[in-house]
């Protein structure tokens, strides 16, 4: 099984999607901005090299989430979200089509990879992101 990591990232209390490419293995779907767990690689350490090469951002992990297992058919991936801020940096795409940041109740209208679909679906994630944005806009007001 393929282990991924991917970056929930917020900012002003909303949610960074990417876009896929056209050449990528779900074209032009939506995602949370992560990748492939090297040989031997903390998890941590991944997603924060990932999102560097990608999006050209330092982030900040703020909480891990509860990860998903999903079977594309062509590939079974075991989805490890973190939930993160950004510490420094303007987006870049390297990889991706597009971005946006999205709020909480938008999440259902992106057209996401099915994993990323699973993931933000389950309950538990769905508490702890309504937890950390509740807090967030309540401390900063």
């Amino acid at each position: 099984m393929l282990k991924v990591t991917c970056a929930i990232i917020v900012r002003q209390n909303k949610i960074l999607v990417t876009q896929l490419s056209s050449v990528a293995a779900h074209p032009y779907k939506w995602e949370f901005p992560g990748g492939k767990l090297n040989h031997n690689e903390k998890v941590e350490d991944c997603i924060t090299r990932e999102i560097k090469e990608e999006l050209e951002i330092e982030i900040g992990i703020k909480e891990s989430m509860i990860a998903v297992i999903h079977d594309y058919g062509f590939k079974h991936i075991e989805l490890i979200p973190f939930l993160c801020n950004v510490k420094s940096g303007r987006i870049k795409l390297n990889v991706h089509n597009n971005y946006k940041w999205v709020t909480l109740e938008n999440l259902n209208e992106i057209d996401f990879a099915e994993a990323d679909r699973k993931l933000i679906q389950l309950n538990e994630n769905q508490k702890i992101l309504e937890k950390y944005l509740w807090k967030n806009k309540h401390d900063s007001g």
